[in-house]
């Protein structure tokens, strides 16, 4: 068998690199034993076997292929940690992980966190719809209106205000990657050009990722296991220096038929390996996710709206750090049981990177505090930017179906969806049906005393389709708002004829010509 390997690297474009393509140096013929060096992080290995002599012409090809990523540690000048007055960060994401399915789903990991005093956040609240404006407030502190208008016209443009820059130029070595490339991943709108950090995952999945059952591969390892294996080397090659690392994974966890349990056992071994090696004495670990399950069965039932809109939030405090700061590290244990948002944990990394606990502001935010400050157990939506359609700080009242002003809010929210349709844009010879509620699933109601607000939460099938949705209705004064529904049912595939995958959600497609 004949093997050789080749180094793997984004492109050239117009003299600049591009992350979304790849470029292959010479399969370079090796045998075991042979050493080489190291020029770039990800590395194809191919092996064929031998001609025979007898034949002209291998039909078999390659009978071995598979695909490395190893940590090419920069030489940049950095600050060496020598005192922990420096704190490294590494965030590990889940998509799709309420806190409640984490539970369910991966007890060996739940196990793990409780043994090493892990806090675990149950009031972690989201604050909109999908990945991508979650992770923004995290990453931002920004409302999505302004993230709209600086990411416009790619991510390349607005990389400048998401915090692993302000990292960077304090001098910490950056790092993000995220598997699954097939998903809209979570930049996929805007996109990136060039790489966002310092080491960059994305050339890894883009040799090759495949779907097998319910495993995502990249060559012979899931994806996911190549992610974890990444991290723990990127942690320990910045051990003594300082380190920002930020890695998403979806391939366990984003779809229905994924199964986080198949994950479970590797990512509490990844966790080990490293606190047994020593490496997170100055390191925080956030393992979070966007949101719970959007679609499907499982958001028929009335709990699903608080399930969809409290991810995971699970945080390793630093020994040293918990020892260090007694007062911030007691209210990180107060807080565990408050309501918190993604604006809180910007803010909580500008005081890690500033080894602070100055209280910072943020204009979308301006109640949002740092988890190291103890947050109000009277903390309100509005106090902490959460938009109220998101809000989960009320318990749901069911109530008649034909109550009037139930009937009204579904006579209201139909209205809304119809004229949603009309602006659809589809491809030629197409257009969306009229659709009309079919099934009511479940109706709830809750009050807001202060403000003097009713609202009502409606779930609902439509037909032609049997697409579901789920409205929030406000009443105030007598006067009703829909707010922006959202559907409710697995990816809606009869919604094709759209031009913008945004509108999908609302559309039957209808023959026109």
């Amino acid at each position: 068998m004949n093997c050789c390997y080749q180094f793997v690297s984004p492109s050239i474009t117009n003299h600049k690199i591009d992350v979304r393509k790849l470029r292959y140096s010479i399969c370079t013929p090796f045998k075991n034993g042979t050493e080489t060096q190291l020029e770039e992080e990800v590395v194809l290995v191919t092996c064929k076997p031998i001609k025979s002599p007898n034949r002209r012409k291998n039909k078999y090809g390659s009978i071995y292929k598979d695909a490395y990523a190893f940590v090419k540690k920069y030489n940049r000048s950095t600050e060496i940690i020598s005192d922990h007055k420096k704190w490294n960060i590494l965030i590990l994401g889940m998509d799709t992980m309420s806190r409640a399915r984490f539970y369910t789903s991966m007890p060996k990991t739940a196990k793990y966190f409780k043994k090493h005093k892990w806090l675990d956040f149950s009031g972690y609240q989201k604050v909109g719809y999908n990945t991508f404006p979650n992770i923004m407030a995290l990453l931002t502190g920004k409302n999505m209106s302004t993230v709209y208008k600086t990411c416009s016209s790619g991510m390349d443009h607005c990389n400048d205000m998401i915090i692993w820059s302000n990292f960077k130029k304090a001098g910490y070595i950056t790092a993000t990657g995220e598997d699954n490339l097939r998903l809209p991943d979570t930049f996929s709108k805007y996109g990136y050009v060039s790489a966002p950090t310092d080491h960059y995952l994305r050339p890894l999945f883009l040799t090759g990722e495949d779907i097998m059952g319910n495993l995502v591969c990249t060559k012979k390892l899931s994806s996911v296991k190549h992610i974890l294996d990444y991290a723990i080397d990127f942690v320990d090659s910045y051990s003594n220096q300082k380190s920002f690392g930020m890695f998403w994974t979806n391939s366990y966890s984003h779809n229905l038929n994924n199964i986080p349990s198949l994950i479970d056992e590797d990512i509490v071994n990844s966790f080990q390996k490293m606190y047994k090696s020593g490496i997170l004495s100055n390191t925080f670990i956030f393992f979070l996710s966007d949101h719970g399950i959007r679609y499907g069965n499982s958001r028929i039932p009335h709990e699903s709206y608080y399930e969809e809109r409290l991810p995971m939030l699970f945080v390793r405090v630093p020994e040293e750090f918990r020892k260090k700061y007694v007062k911030e590290y007691m209210n990180m244990q107060i807080n565990h049981n408050r309501m918190v948002t993604p604006y809180d944990l910007y803010l909580t990394f500008w005081n890690i990177l500033e080894n602070s606990t100055t209280h910072k502001i943020v204009d979308t935010c301006p109640g949002c505090l740092s988890i190291f400050n103890e947050i109000s157990p009277y903390r309100t939506c509005a106090d902490a930017g959460v938009h109220d359609k998101w809000c989960t700080c009320h318990k749901l009242n069911p109530i008649n179906k034909k109550d009037s002003d139930i009937t009204r809010s579904i006579k209201l929210t139909e209205d809304y969806l119809h004229n949603v349709i009309k602006r659809i844009d589809t491809i030629d010879c197409y257009i969306c049906e009229s659709l009309k509620i079919k099934s009511v699933l479940r109706t709830h109601t809750y009050n807001d005393e202060i403000r003097n607000n009713t609202y009502y939460v409606v779930a609902f099938t439509t037909t032609p389709g049997d697409v579901g949705y789920e409205a929030v209705i406000l009443k105030h004064k007598g006067e009703f708002t829909v707010f922006p529904i959202e559907t409710i049912t697995a990816y809606n595939t009869r919604g094709n004829c759209v031009k913008n995958p945004n509108t999908r959600a609302f559309c039957v497609c209808k023959k026109s010509c």
